[in-house]
């Protein structure tokens, strides 16, 4: 008797959880049914946008902290891979790199190699449909600025689909699940759930199809590999993931200390560290067949000239004027070296330093676009030991889009830019984070102090 009712309890407390999964999965459905309606009727503006958003994050919350992601299972995965569907068929908001994606794809099928060629040397175009591409590519006097892990993406999915952006979007899906199973793996159900569910990544890469997502997963699988003692993949996989964007390269310190705790050797680590110039060659080697030229001259241009939503960068700028850029990158560079001293870090989890790694880097960058940080997403899903100030930078990204033209106001967009934000948004912004850092400080070391302080003195 009391097997059934046990038995009846737990039907019960599972009806509850699918329905709760359910009416998630349909408040998500009617927040972008919103966007989509807005967007084609040219009305979606951005404070409707951060409206929202702001919903997605509240049923975000609400499954976190009632714990439905501790109870995720085979529903919520198909409602959240439903949802991913229905936005690789939806029309992009506020973005138009997609169309840079897909004129590198016909370019690479064409010319053998997108780079050091610009778009606007084909206007005059005849065909319609690389007509319509070309009038939407954003700064159409540079050559693209892509990695080649990512242009030979394009490329296929050219052969395959020509011009098709939900073909683009689709096969996102690949490295997107296996991240799913590989967080399922390594941290737990609960943290699966909060990747997979998470609105950022499902806007970013689904609804306007950033291809990130193949480097990310490309990054956090040569951690997991180092992790159990695959050192040659992981720095490959590693080297690999260069070739999609460059974020990686901060955590190469982190990757050869995992190796050095095994094997403290010099001359072997060199060896085995090297070993990523294979990924990163392989990658660079079929257009190095048709052009000599590379991502690099484009980048290094943007990294030299380019502001977008810049926060901890003004900080920088006020103090150095136009040598900013050259310092912006060294409280990241001191967060490393400073976790790579056992003394002064051991308390932090791995994730922990990386999350505050990742965060002082993007904090001062001149340019944090809102889909750069979801790089540092899977290291911020290991619950407890996560430094959540970076999961508020990770929120607050979405506020970029709050610029001069996507709130309409033109007049300022003549005056200052199309790219340019408000200058009391960005303050307010840059400023909420210093007492985010003291609270995470007094939260995080407040129990060691206090356990230190309890424990007898070795004197008496």
């Amino acid at each position: 008797m009391e097997f059934e009712k046990d038995k009846e309890r737990r039907s019960l407390i599972l009806n509850r959880t699918n329905l709760v999964w359910i009416l998630a999965a349909l408040s998500y459905l009617c927040i972008f049914l919103f966007w989509e309606g807005k967007n084609w009727e040219r009305s979606l503006s951005g404070s409707l946008y951060i409206f929202g958003f702001c919903g997605l994050s509240a049923v975000y919350g609400f499954l976190f902290f009632s714990k439905t992601f501790e109870t995720s299972g085979k529903l919520s995965f198909v409602l959240g891979l439903l949802l991913r569907i229905f936005l690789v068929f939806s029309t992009p908001i506020f973005e138009d790199d997609w169309a840079r994606y897909l004129w590198d794809g016909w370019i690479s099928s064409e010319k053998g190699s997108p780079y050091g060629i610009t778009p606007e040397s084909f206007f005059g175009e005849l065909d319609p449909t690389r007509t319509e591409i070309l009038s939407r590519i954003n700064h159409p006097d540079w050559p693209t600025i892509y990695g080649p892990a990512l242009e030979i993406y394009f490329y296929l999915i050219h052969l395959l689909f020509p011009w098709k952006l939900w073909a683009l979007k689709l096969f996102l899906l690949v490295p997107d699940i296996l991240l799913f199973f590989l967080i399922r793996t390594k941290y737990g159900v609960r943290s699966s759930a909060l990747y997979f569910w998470n609105p950022i990544l499902i806007k970013e890469v689904f609804l306007n199809a950033h291809p990130d997502i193949i480097g990310i997963f490309l990054l956090f699988y040569s951690f997991y590999l180092a992790e159990k003692y695959r050192f040659r993949l992981s720095f490959f996989i590693w080297g690999l993931s260069l070739a999609v964007k460059g974020f990686g390269v901060l955590l190469f310190p982190f990757l050869l200390k995992l190796y050095w705790s095994k094997t403290p050797n010099w001359k072997k680590a060199g060896i085995v560290a090297a070993i990523s110039i294979l990924g990163i060659v392989l990658a660079y080697s079929p257009f190095l067949f048709f052009s000599q030229e590379t991502d690099f001259t484009a980048l290094s241009r943007f990294i030299g000239s380019f502001t977008f939503f810049p926060l901890g960068y003004n900080i920088l700028h006020t103090i150095f004027g136009e040598f900013a850029r050259a310092f912006w990158t060294f409280p990241a560079i001191v967060s490393i070296l400073f976790f790579l001293n056992k003394k002064y870090s051991s308390h932090l989890a791995e994730e922990e330093k990386i999350g505050i790694t990742f965060f002082l880097f993007f904090y001062f960058s001149p340019v944090v676009n809102a889909w750069y940080l979801l790089w540092m997403f899977p290291f911020l899903l290991r619950i407890p030991g996560t430094f959540w100030p970076s999961w508020v930078l990770l929120f607050l990204g979405q506020v970029s889009y709050l610029n001069y033209a996507n709130t309409g106001d033109w007049k300022s967009v003549l005056e200052k830019g199309y790219y340019a934000h408000p200058d009391l948004l960005l303050i307010s912004i840059s400023c909420v984070f210093l007492p985010i850092l003291l609270a995470w400080l007094r939260v995080r070391f407040s129990a060691k102090i206090t356990d230190s302080l309890e424990k007898p003195s070795h004197l008496s």
